[in-house]
């Protein structure tokens, strides 16, 4: 088991009071690995698993019996055909205690007590026109376990930062219970090992879990049920509202749907609890932790661009001025949705260099004024500057040597002898 993801559960199950003996046996390891998580971060190992021959199997054999109460000969049969080479006793050993584990869990996914469990799921549901291109729709659907309560939002994309997204808002509208149940979608899970059952979180996503306070349980492989509640949700939607339905764009089709969550979807007597979901939300709702004592979580995808000579940066097909400090540097760019017109902020550091809103591909350069502005400024102030001098004065020497009388050397010795007496 992967040491965050244990400290977190060692936690969540303390915090729900549940005895150290009981979370060390639960969790596979020694009691003294329970306290040192609880009494300070430092990550200690765990136990080793003793291997089993049937451990490749867990998967299959949990499939199988969730499905069917089948008797351990057949299942043996099912299993031999698969490579499985032991025995008879060892399958019983086996199976046993993984019943009464079937047992317990099924009963906790299936019905839970106010506040203990959200599922979330995507479903696909064909494809819309955004901007003159053709995009995959798909919906997100948040329901919790006990009032069913259900939330959705159609988007164009699954992307992790839309998946975070869609939650925060489901968590804004209904509240954010203990434990968060999701299928293997490969937003949240990296991997899921079915012999071990060790799950390796997506670090952004446990990250997100670990802000908001909800232990992250990853649906296990074939075992359909697990998770029904959300699947029924999105077929529900699939079939009770978006079947035949007309709208302008994605933004008309959530305004559509949310009216109708809170006229249709939450109102209706539902078929497994036989009361309104709004009804049985009045007594979840007490047990919920709300978003607003929650700090901000960014769920803003982040790309990173350089700052080119000429002060703007290239970002999905198109051209976007910067303030002109940022030339040569790294800066990170965090659109707030990826269809034309939303809003897109660059920073570099923690300052604000660009506020923009997306244009579609292929478009202009996009240069704010005060981005030109700010440019040449910088380009005038980088100019030397010309200094006003005086000519140089220089001595003029004339033009002709001046006459020379000739005389003769006795001239210039009687001039001597008339000196010196």
């Amino acid at each position: 088991m992967i040491l965050r993801e244990m400290s977190m559960q060692i936690k969540h199950l303390s915090k729900e009071g549940v005895p150290k003996s009981r979370i060390a046996r639960q969790l596979g390891v020694s009691r003294s690995t329970v306290y040192n998580h609880l009494a300070s971060p430092a990550q200690v190992k765990c136990r080793k698993k003793r291997v089993s021959k049937l451990d490749r199997f867990q998967g299959y054999i949990g499939s199988r019996l969730e499905q069917f109460d089948l008797p351990c000969t057949v299942l043996h049969r099912e299993l031999v055909a698969l490579g499985y080479d032991g025995g008879l006793t060892i399958l019983r050993s086996y199976v046993r205690p993984f019943k009464r584990d079937l047992t317990r869990r099924v009963s906790e996914r299936f019905e839970t007590e106010p506040g203990r469990q959200g599922q979330i799921d995507w479903g696909e549901c064909g494809s819309i026109e955004v901007d003159g291109e053709r995009k995959k729709l798909y919906v997100f659907v948040l329901v919790l376990g006990y009032s069913r309560m259900l939330f959705a939002r159609f988007t164009t994309s699954s992307r992790l930062t839309v998946l975070l997204s869609c939650l925060q808002e489901g968590f804004d509208e209904l509240g954010i219970p203990k434990e968060i149940l999701v299928d293997n979608m490969r937003q949240a899970v990296d991997q899921h090992d079915v012999s071990t059952g060790t799950v390796r979180w997506n670090k952004t996503f446990l990250d997100f879990a670990d802000h908001h306070g909800f232990l992250p349980s990853a649906c296990p492989p074939y075992w359909p049920r697990a998770k029904g509640k959300v699947e029924r949700g999105v077929g529900y939607i699939k079939r009770s509202f978006l079947e035949g339905r007309s709208f302008t764009d994605l933004s008309d089709l959530n305004h559509q749907v949310v009216a109708w969550l809170d006229t249709v979807a939450n109102v209706r007597d539902h078929g497994t609890t036989g009361a309104r979901p709004v009804d049985r939300y009045v007594e979840e709702a007490v047990v919920l932790r709300s978003l607003t004592f929650v700090p901000p979580y960014d769920t803003r995808p982040m790309a990173f661009r350089v700052v080119s000579s000429d002060s703007h940066i290239s970002f999905s097909g198109v051209r976007y001025s910067v303030d002109p400090v940022a030339v040569g540097r790294t800066v990170a760019v965090r659109p707030e949705g990826d269809h034309p017109g939303a809003a897109m902020r660059v920073y570099l550091d923690d300052r604000l260099v660009a506020t923009h809103r997306r244009a579609t591909r292929g478009s202009r350069d996009i240069t704010l004024t005060e981005h030109r502005n700010a440019v040449r400024k910088l380009s005038r102030e980088s100019q030397p500057r010309t200094k006003s001098t005086k000519a140089p004065c220089y001595v003029q020497l004339p033009r002709h040597s001046p006459d020379v009388e000739i005389r003769s050397l006795a001239a210039y010795d009687a001039y001597v002898e008339e000196v010196a007496g």
